[in-house]
């Protein structure tokens, strides 16, 4: 996750070049709220597949 902030941020940055501190600190927040929703997302769907693949490859009685 650290590294998806940094790259953001440095994209961010590269448009924005005059930022103060305490507005980069603001955006880094934001920005690591962001990717956490979308891998706490992503992690529910990837277990979402895994319990459907269990199902699918367990021997049916």
């Amino acid at each position: 996750m650290k590294e998806a902030v940094e790259r953001v941020m440095k994209a961010f940055a590269q448009k924005h070049k005059q930022m103060t501190p305490e507005q980069e600190r603001k955006v880094r927040d934001e920005v690591s709220d962001f990717v956490a929703e979308l891998l706490e997302k992503r992690a529910a769907q990837l277990t979402k597949f895994e319990d459907t693949r269990l199902r699918e490859t367990e021997p049916r009685i």
